[in-house]
């Protein structure tokens, strides 16, 4: 009889069941057993978790922390078929009381997304809604290679009213097989091509790119003037050779010359900066070598407004908010097969990942 008295009262409260995947959601469960102990749990295809908690005295939870259901979900399974829809439910006495369901998007679903494979270009040009012309972001993974994903940064921003160009610079077809030798004529092209789009403002494009991606963002904006914004994330101060199996291969080539290892000059670049990092990299010192980078920019006296945001207790795995961390430090490299330590730990990656999200949107509203 208990178990059908909480069932006829017991709901979640929340306020939207469609969200984007970087959109907290508030969650409260109303309707229980004053001072009961409550778990509730989020499960869909592919992740599954549970957090405990108490109820107060009028029968209510109301979670600190709602999005810990997503950052702290363990992997089920690789069958990701349905990940958006995630199922909630609360429990007490270990009896279902509560469920409801949400789904958590990657990509507005009023964007438009293009393969484009032109010119020697591989990518996906992400374009939202609305006429006229748009600020623009090309988006730089790292050394795994292939296309930065929905979502990661192209499906975040593009739902936010920027066209994205998803850029592949190795690991796919035509183009090197791994991060070495890389012209920088073809990000040239490919910015080139980006300002030419009818839905891009030309004189409001940025770059960002994560890791060896940041790396490269700095680089390119040292290089072109017409770069209004950048943004790193656990970037290098300098310019590495190749990765990830033969040494003393150089990455990157310009007019047909390796690039030697060097400081990157980061007080070309003719816009603002933003540097993410955290203190606890696993790969590299990213936290040390952001810092190497705004003291360079202090010496020169940078014109343009720039900023280093760095966390502790978090890694190499910065990125879009509220998916799962629990498996930062043991990921598997998707071009080596090694397994790696990002660094950080979950609670703290997942801190890191929310407060510089809003703060990048922040950083590119103001700067494009």
């Amino acid at each position: 009889m208990l178990a059908l008295a909480l069932l006829a009262v017991a709901q979640f409260e929340i306020p939207q069941k469609t969200v984007l995947i970087d959109e907290a959601v508030p969650i409260v469960v109303t309707g229980l057993p004053p001072n009961s102990k409550v778990t509730l749990r989020a499960q869909n295809d592919a992740w599954a978790s549970k957090v405990d908690y108490v109820a107060d005295a009028n029968g209510v939870v109301t979670p600190p922390d709602p999005m810990r259901l997503f950052w702290s979900a363990e992997r089920m399974s690789n069958d990701s078929f349905g990940a958006e829809e995630w199922k909630l439910s609360a429990e007490v006495d270990g009896k279902v009381v509560a469920t409801t369901s949400i789904k958590r998007l990657a990509v507005a679903p009023d964007v438009k997304i293009t393969r484009i494979r032109d010119r020697g270009l591989f990518g996906d040009l992400y374009e939202p809604a609305g006429e006229g012309k748009h600020p623009a972001v090309l988006v730089l993974g790292g050394s795994g290679g292939g296309l930065p994903p929905p979502n990661g940064a192209p499906g975040g921003l593009a739902s936010r009213g920027y066209v994205v160009f998803s850029l592949a610079y190795f690991g796919e077809e035509g183009l090197p097989r791994a991060l070495e030798y890389i012209p920088l004529e073809y990000f040239d092209k490919a910015v080139s091509w980006l300002m030419s789009q009818p839905s891009v403002d030309p004189s409001r494009v940025a770059i960002l790119g994560t890791s060896r991606g940041g790396e490269l963002a700095l680089l390119l904006g040292s290089l072109m003037p017409r770069i209004k914004a950048v943004v790193a994330y656990v970037p290098s101060d300098v310019v590495y050779g190749g990765c990830c199996d033969r040494r003393g291969v150089p990455a990157w080539t310009i007019r047909g010359r390796a690039l030697a290892r060097a400081p990157i000059p980061v007080e070309n670049i003719h816009g603002a900066i933003l540097l993410i990092s955290g203190r606890d990299d696993g790969v590299w010192p990213s936290s040390e070598m952001s810092e190497a980078i705004v003291a360079r920019l202090q010496r020169n006296h940078f014109a343009y407004p720039y900023e280093h945001l760095t966390y502790d207790r978090a890694g190499h795995g910065i990125g879009r908010p509220f998916t799962s961390t629990m498996e930062i430090n043991n990921t598997r490299h998707p071009l080596t097969g090694r397994m790696i330590r990002l660094g950080g730990t979950p609670e703290g990656t997942a801190h890191a990942r929310a407060d510089s999200w809003e703060k990048m949107l922040a950083f590119l509203k103001a700067n494009l």
